[in-house]
């Protein structure tokens, strides 16, 4: 038994001092250190599992690359609606996001949306990194400006606390990350 370990003891030495031993060893651990980094510096979705489980659309959410984060304590699914409703905030403005599955009428007759965001006070359109979006005025909201976006299966609404400019709210929109369900 003794020169049986000595016996891998002295290969085990001469694997060691083998250059493709070190090399693989350090690819190994370089993997390692990628994922990791990956893994920690991933978007997260401050929606409690539970919530996403009973989602049948895709959510738009502040990416890495957004100047807004979601304040976790406002996540809040309204079941009887079908609703998922959410704050963003940044340093100077707090925005509210309401999103649901885009409603047939939107996807079953083309002039419907046109028409809605007309009716809303459209007064600016752009095209996003997700597709497109209507700035407006709701009377509804006293002329408050409001953002509304259909891509991707969901409706969104987002109403900032403070308006914003055509700029901040295409780089808003630009830096959104997209969450789909399972």
């Amino acid at each position: 038994m003794n020169v049986w370990w000595q016996a891998v003891g002295l290969r085990m030495q001469r694997f060691w001092r083998e250059p493709l031993f070190w090399v693989l060893a350090g690819c190994v651990a370089l993997g390692l250190v990628i994922a990791g980094l990956l893994y920690a510096f991933r978007p997260h979705l401050p929606i409690p599992d539970a919530m996403l489980k009973k989602l049948n659309f895709s959510v738009f959410y502040p990416g890495k690359d957004n100047a807004f984060s979601i304040d976790s304590k406002s996540v809040n699914y309204d079941e009887s609606s079908r609703v998922l409703l959410f704050h963003v905030r940044n340093d100077s403005n707090d925005i509210t996001i309401t999103q649901q599955a885009t409603p047939d009428p939107i996807n079953d007759i083309p002039e419907y949306y046109p028409k809605l965001l007309e009716k809303l006070g459209d007064y600016k359109d752009f095209d996003s990194a997700n597709g497109k979006v209507g700035l407006t005025h709701p009377h509804e909201l006293n002329g408050a400006q409001s953002a509304i976006f259909n891509g991707k299966g969901t409706l969104m609404f987002a109403h900032p606390e403070h308006d914003m400019s055509n700029d901040a709210w295409q780089r808003f929109f630009n830096a959104l990350a997209l969450w789909t369900p399972k």
